[in-house]
């Protein structure tokens, strides 16, 4: 299990697999490094491939769009259609 906090890249895409509400959305972190020669802070994005299922999928879409910050507690899945990791969200909160 792992957690995230950050904030959505665009808004959650709704949709329905096999009756079933899944949303797809990506989260983007930032975590900061300070350069040891300058003194200078550099921030590091990262991107992290995200998945709702059932209530959640539609609760996340109505409740967050784009730049929203979302906390998220998931586990990782390998994507059906390509090598990526997807995380599967267990639990969610506004990040606050």
């Amino acid at each position: 299990l792992c957690s995230f906090t950050g904030f959505l890249t665009e808004d959650p895409k709704l949709t329905q697999d096999n009756g079933v509400s899944r949303a797809e959305f990506t989260l983007v972190t930032y975590t900061y490094r300070t350069a040891k020669s300058t003194g200078e802070k550099n921030r590091i994005s990262t991107f992290v491939k995200c998945e709702a299922w059932h209530t959640g999928a539609e609760t996340i879409a109505q409740l967050f769009q784009k730049g929203s910050k979302i906390h998220i507690h998931a586990s990782a899945r390998n994507s059906r259609d390509s090598r990526d990791v997807v995380f599967r969200v267990n639990e969610f909160d506004t990040g606050e």
